[in-house]
């Protein structure tokens, strides 16, 4: 079940990832689409990998798009009007941020400064179809084919900070399991086990944390509609992290007080 709004610390930390991280992929980016002049990037709440790759900006409600050029700085369109830039300001090392609309009109017009160069359009498919359609009537009909696939593919090769980043949402993530088998080992019931593991993983400094329980052994997975008191054992929980951006997860097997946790398949 996916949260209407998205909430934790989204904010850029400098330290973590510095911008000269953000300038090494953008750097990529030229190296992949040699004769691009610039690249446009969506992201929403639902898919923002390559938007947050770039920018370090998750969209919490509405969607954002980065125009990046290949000379000059990126500019930032984000959603919620102008009364939202200032807060949109501490989720990214983007200095020029504006409203999302009016949205063809901005995107068209810098397009013209691209000087007619090839632009690269990432994660578009992803765009309702309202907002396509004013993309499109920016490109004058000619919209380019989206390449998310491609840049995809250049984010599986992970640089130092990003494997620290890995580590720190690895640790939340055991941090969770052994606050569900604390939970199990005193024989609380399902919504308790659940959602210890969810408050320890906060309390860790997590962004997000989503889980699913199996009544079952395992065999079918399920989101909390209403709690559960039972007390079951074994219980499969499927705890899911997310810490400076980037998701851990694992299925923890919860049986007669231990925990064992393994990838899932």
């Amino acid at each position: 079940m996916h949260p209407t709004l998205l909430i934790g610390p989204a904010d850029w930390d400098a330290e973590v990832m510095p911008q000269a991280e953000f300038s090494a992929r953008i750097a990529k980016l030229w190296d992949v689409w040699p004769q691009a002049a610039g690249a446009l990037v969506y992201g929403d709440s639902r898919d923002h990998a390559a938007l947050a790759y770039l920018t370090n900006f998750t969209p919490k409600l509405e969607p954002a798009i980065a125009l990046i050029p290949r000379e000059g700085a990126p500019r930032l369109m984000v959603g919620g009007g102008a009364n939202m830039i200032p807060a949109a300001k501490r989720l990214t090392w983007v200095s020029d941020l504006v409203s999302l609309r009016p949205t063809g009109k901005t995107i068209a017009q810098w397009c013209e400064g691209l000087g007619g160069g090839d632009c690269v359009c990432i994660g578009i498919d992803a765009m309702p179809t309202r907002l396509r359609r004013e993309l499109d009537s920016a490109f004058a009909g000619q919209t380019p084919d989206d390449e998310a696939h491609r840049l995809h593919a250049l984010m599986q090769d992970k640089s130092p900070r990003e494997l620290a980043c890995i580590g720190a949402a690895s640790a939340a993530l055991q941090a969770a399991v052994d606050a569900t088998r604390d939970a199990h080992r005193s024989r609380g019931g399902i919504t308790d086990v659940v959602l210890a593991g969810e408050h320890a993983a906060i309390e860790h400094k997590a962004q997000d944390v989503r889980t699913l329980f199996s009544l079952d052994g395992g065999r079918t997975y399920r989101p909390f509609s209403v709690p559960v008191e039972t007390a079951i054992d074994p219980l499969v929980v499927y705890i899911a992290v997310c810490r400076f951006g980037y998701w851990v997860d694992g299925l923890v097997t919860l049986a007669g007080g231990s925990a064992k946790l393994r990838s899932p398949a």
